[in-house]
């Protein structure tokens, strides 16, 4: 079978139908833009650590808003949908429904061949962004301009933010650093990236994301900024 015809056929069937006439969602839209401003988003700051929300931001602001964002699946992935101002369709690639973690990298990949031209950002979690982290060959061999954030929080963050609220905090194998050296940051994505040729930073406190996050948009081809994050945050609505 034809796809293509396939599809043209179903197109001519909808267009005659009307049905593409009365799919108003206009006054569903005013009320989710007064529950936005009833309910605004928030987040707490400690210090110099980094709130995962603030980085998102600072991507957000620094490419004003026009920058294809592709995510894992997580914590990090709500907070992309949260907090950067997607203006247009198709700006935001997630798998949403199945979940598939891994899915920032190869998709930020495909993007950025598609929009040539167009800032492409992979906003990541560290074990998402561990479930394809060979991806970061492809990218380097065919020098796409793929910047990935990775917010390192050392953990699966949404099975830990489950364990807190619903089963007392008791822990499943959901830490993914070194048990023998907690301080330690581990694994290393920095030394992973330039082990594939892929130019590489992290940082750590709040004071240095906004400079941080422009280097990696501004340095030609791919780029991996390492960010990180506490584990205790919690993302919400949930």
């Amino acid at each position: 079978a034809d796809v293509r015809s396939a599809l043209q056929g179903m197109n001519q069937i909808l267009e005659s139908s009307g049905l593409h006439n009365k799919l108003d969602f206009s006054s569903w839209r005013a009320e989710l833009d007064e529950q936005k401003k009833a309910y605004p988003l928030s987040y707490k700051t400690f210090g110099e650590e980094i709130p995962p929300q603030y980085a998102i931001q600072v991507v957000d602001e620094l490419t004003n808003g026009e920058a294809i964002i592709s995510t894992g699946v997580g914590q990090h992935q709500m907070w992309a949908a949260q907090y950067y101002n997607y203006k247009r369709p198709r700006q935001w690639l997630s798998s949403a429904g199945l979940g598939a973690m891994g899915f920032g990298l190869p998709a930020a990949a495909g993007a950025a061949v598609g929009n040539p031209g167009v800032t492409v950002v992979d906003i990541d979690g560290d074990g998402s962004f561990l479930m394809n982290v060979q991806e970061l060959a492809m990218i380097k061999i065919e020098n796409l301009p793929v910047k990935a954030m990775v917010l390192n929080n050392q953990h699966l963050g949404m099975v830990v933010q489950w364990e807190d609220r619903f089963y007392k905090a008791n822990r499943a194998h959901t830490y993914l650093g070194n048990p023998a050296n907690e301080e330690q940051i581990y694994p290393d994505f920095v030394k992973i990236a330039e082990g594939f040729g892929v130019p590489a930073a992290r940082v750590a406190r709040r004071s240095e994301v906004r400079e941080a996050v422009r280097k990696m948009l501004e340095t030609p081809g791919p780029y991996l900024l390492d960010v990180i994050v506490p584990h205790q945050e919690h993302v919400l609505p949930m």
